[in-house]
């Protein structure tokens, strides 16, 4: 009796000569001496064997950047106000009203 791997040799084999041979699943199996169904099983099989193998991963390399603190700049003439991007909303209303009483 053949082993496991044994027989799942003879059929990779005979479902690469099916796949290479432009005859019928039924003139095939004539040829060979098998069975319609049991061709129609392995051709799922390694299909779906196939298929499987396709999925794959790659690797993502992360390139870290530093985080770069933006800021508003505010020109007015020689005036020059820098808010940095994690401002009080509050103390920029009055620096905004000291800023229109100096202009």
């Amino acid at each position: 009796m053949k082993t496991d791997q044994e027989y799942q040799a003879k059929w990779l084999k005979l479902f690469n000569q099916y796949k290479i041979s432009n005859q019928t699943m039924k003139a095939f199996c004539l040829i060979h001496n098998v069975k319609v169904y049991q061709l129609q099983y392995w051709l799922k099989k390694y299909k779906q064997r196939a298929k499987d193998n396709s999925i794959s991963f790659t690797e993502v390399n992360v390139i870290k950047q530093p985080i770069v603190e933006t800021s508003i700049r505010i020109t007015s003439g020689k005036l020059v106000i820098e808010i940095p991007n994690n401002f009080n909303e509050g103390t920029l209303l009055k620096l905004l009203k000291v800023v229109d009483q100096l202009v």
